[in-house]
């Protein structure tokens, strides 16, 4: 398990509360894209964690394992979501907005490596660098929640 959320330099924990309270301050572009974007992201993660809910990082195969095994089950392309509900970005937009993000400076730079640090996690438990490409059905999350 693991606390710090890549090199944003803060926890998981911090990243959520912070994030959180920028809701406050960025209102409209890019910015309030992010926070929605982390926001939901971090609400996907919880329900995948289940009754825990996303704290911190896990490593090892317990979470990835079940994850993988849930789109291995997929017979052909089914309800493919690429877009968390609560964002106006899909997932490919999001990795581009993370990286403009991490570019600037201020309080930006440290939300755009904080998404950059979930879409690096999420990649690892989908199998690898780029494969955090769609989100899983509610009933594939509820399937991996119970694992």
């Amino acid at each position: 398990m693991s606390q710090q959320l890549g090199s944003s330099g803060w926890t998981v924990a911090e990243a959520r509360g912070v994030i959180a309270q920028l809701r406050h301050v960025a209102t409209e572009g890019p910015e309030y894209d992010g926070v929605e974007l982390f926001l939901a992201l971090c609400e996907y993660l919880d329900q995948l964690y289940g009754g825990h809910g996303f704290d911190v990082l896990l490593v090892g195969e317990g979470l990835a394992g079940a994850i993988r095994e849930q789109r291995s089950r997929r017979a052909g392309a089914g309800e493919r979501l690429e877009q968390p509900v609560n964002s106006a970005v899909t997932l490919a937009e999001g990795r581009a907005l993370a990286a403009a993000l991490e570019s600037a400076d201020g309080w930006q730079h440290q939300l755009g490596l904080a998404l950059q640090a979930l879409y690096t996690y999420l990649d690892q438990l989908y199998g690898g660098p780029g494969a955090f490409t769609e989100l899983l059905t509610s009933e594939e999350r509820n399937r991996v929640a119970s694992r």
